[in-house]
């Protein structure tokens, strides 16, 4: 019943500490989350086309994030997919701590059109707290799906563009630098200077083969004929731009130029999301999303140097801003183009809807502080050594409980039977009787309430043996002879032994734990150490942070083992002497009881008292 009850409280202790933590949290070295729904309903940014896979930018500011809570560069931002276990790749544009500003580019695995998905954005990474076994991934170089081949967030300042998409597809000349441009950083064109992209084997374009170009413009005059984007090989070519704001396409080959443009010019000062998709038989040209031109051909090879706001003939170019130009070697969905246009630019809001920030749950585990940090950390096969500690703690702490209530018991029936014997031997007479009753009552001195107190004490039992041995001799007539002394002092004796024996019972499973919870718990610590290590040797590497949680958690191995062995190494000594007490009081009550006995009862043929 007892061992019924402690299972009771431990599992109670155990939904008390999951309560604390009941909702899933991916990693708790960070402590806040914000919940994000990618809504593509009705609702939000309306899409019933595929979109597949998309990188979408997360408009962080202090209306929605508080940025007190992350690092500086905003490193230890996390994002994570809607079962709040899988990581998503993240890109940090623009992190600003003092203007309270950021942007940052998550990948979305799969995104459906008409449906509403949640991610989740951790940050308030603490860094006293262990991370996830690989958590550490390279992740703004996979922000973007392996059919990106160039992305440009145009951040830079007095330099030339930089490829965010990890293909080093570089541009060589600087753009103007402009701060609040669509999405963070953009530049500025003057329609003078382009901006040239060297060949590169990278952005090879193959002949027919799929292809997607978009980026946001904002032109500030309406000029005829300016290109936005060009590339040339020889006679093949494509140019995008305005003509008199209207956006156009142009696609060269050796059979000649087509052609295609939209119906309704762009305003000047106001931005605007143009691409262009060729699926190999098709080119379509979009504003915002729509399509607004289409040509039945599709690319020609180029391998050629490309330009950003011009041709890089010297004629006039591209005048206004541009901000985020991605080209990719596949052809995107019209339901991926809406989301780019409409998510990334002004109903960015609508596509992503920002809750509110949650505060991690504390677990009973990080109540416990540095001790709570050392569990979390315990391997499995240090689990096995402390499982095993632990049961032999349950035993030695049973069994010390268990003894000391039993020996405690004894020892106050046993001060109570020598009390009620002191009495008694002073009279033997009360004893000198046949009536067994009246020698179970200590010759009718001991009360009711006290009988069945005193037989159930070790010394009783040697008084019966005695009593007995005594009586069987006494009534074949006369006294009790030298020898037939002796033979009752070896019964009485053997008797002693076995009631010792039984107090004794049990102690010896206290001296294995006493002997053997350190060589347990520092068999668990040695494995500890040698799975550490071994890691160690694996990574090729030596991390102090990553080291000194799994040498500190083996060496709690070592802790556990003399958890188990001090507690029971005390009660074990205060048992012993304990019993010794009560084995003390037998020997002297059997000598005491002899020598009584051999005064009351002398050698045969002597009358009673000597007489």
């Amino acid at each position: 019943m007892k061992i019924t009850s402690s299972v009771r409280i431990l599992v109670l202790l155990v939904l008390a500490t999951g309560s604390l933590h009941a909702r899933t949290w991916w990693n708790e070295a960070w402590s806040t989350r914000e919940k994000i729904s990618v809504d593509t309903t009705d609702n939000g940014v309306a899409v019933s086309d595929p979109i597949g896979t998309t990188t979408v930018v997360v408009r962080l500011h202090d209306g929605n994030f508080d940025f007190s809570n992350s690092k500086e560069d905003g490193s230890d931002l996390r994002f994570v997919d809607s079962d709040d276990k899988t990581l998503l790749a993240s890109q940090v544009e623009k992190f600003d701590t003092v203007m309270n500003e950021g942007f940052v580019w998550v990948k979305i695995p799969d995104l459906k059109p008409g449906t509403a998905r949640d991610i989740y954005l951790y940050s308030g990474r603490n860094e006293k707290k262990k991370p996830a076994k690989g958590e550490k991934v390279d992740l703004p170089k996979t922000a973007y799906d392996g059919d990106t081949v160039t992305v440009y967030h145009f951040n830079e300042h007095g330099t030339p563009p930089g490829d965010s998409s990890g293909n080093g597809i570089r541009a060589e000349t600087p753009g103007i630098p402009i701060d609040g441009s669509m999405i963070g950083g953009g530049i500025k064109l003057d329609g003078k200077k382009p901006i040239s992209i060297p060949a590169n084997p990278n952005s090879a374009v193959l002949e027919a083969s799929p292809y997607t170009w978009m980026t946001f413009v904002k032109p500030t005059s309406m000029v005829p004929n300016v290109p936005i984007y060009s590339r040339k090989d020889g006679a093949n070519g494509l140019r995008i731009g305005l003509d008199n704001g209207m956006p156009f396409m142009e696609i060269s080959s050796a059979a000649g130029t087509q052609r295609g443009a939209g119906t309704t010019p762009l305003a000047a000062g106001a931005w605007k999301h143009l691409a262009l998709v060729s699926d190999g038989k098709r080119t379509t040209l979009f504003v915002d999303g729509v399509a607004v031109a289409n040509l039945p051909v599709a690319l020609p090879a180029m391998n050629g140097p490309a330009f950003i706001g011009g041709d890089g003939d010297g004629k006039p170019g591209f005048a206004g801003e541009i901000d985020e130009m991605e080209i990719s070697k596949t052809a995107r969905t019209p339901g991926f183009i809406k989301v780019s246009a409409l998510g990334q630019g002004q109903q960015n809001a609508k596509l992503l809807v920002m809750g509110k920030p949650e505060a991690a749950a504390v677990s009973f585990l990080d109540s416990l502080g540095l001790f709570g940090y050392l569990i979390k950390s315990v391997t499995v096969d240090a689990w096995v050594v402390i499982g095993i500690l632990g049961i032999m703690s349950a035993i030695s702490w049973i069994v010390m409980v268990a003894k000391n209530k039993y020996i405690s018991s004894l020892a106050k029936g046993s001060k109570e039977f020598i009390n009620q014997w002191h009495h008694l031997s002073g009279d033997l007479t009360a004893i000198d009787t046949d009536d067994e009753e009246r020698i179970k009552s200590l010759g009718g001195r001991a009360e009711a309430k006290h009988i069945k107190f005193i037989h159930s004490t070790p010394i009783y039992r040697v008084y019966e043996v005695g009593c007995t041995e005594i009586r069987q001799r006494v009534s074949k007539g006369g006294g009790i002879s030298h020898r037939a002394l002796e033979s009752i002092e070896s019964s009485m004796e053997a008797q002693v032994t076995r009631e010792n024996a039984r107090l004794q019972s049990m102690m010896v499973l206290l001296t294995i734990c006493i002997a053997g919870g350190p060589y347990v718990g520092l068999l668990g610590t040695i494995i500890g150490v040698m799975i550490t290590f071994g890691e160690i040797a694996m990574l090729g590497e030596v991390d102090i942070n990553a080291i000194a949680p799994g040498i500190a958690a083996a060496l709690l191995a070592t802790v556990c083992g003399l958890v188990v062995a001090i507690p029971a190494l005390f009660g074990y000594n205060y048992l012993s002497v304990q019993v010794k007490d009560i084995t003390t009081d037998m020997h002297i009550f059997c000598e005491e009881f002899l020598t009584k006995m051999a005064e009351y009862y002398p050698e045969k043929n002597s009358g009673p008292n000597g007489h």
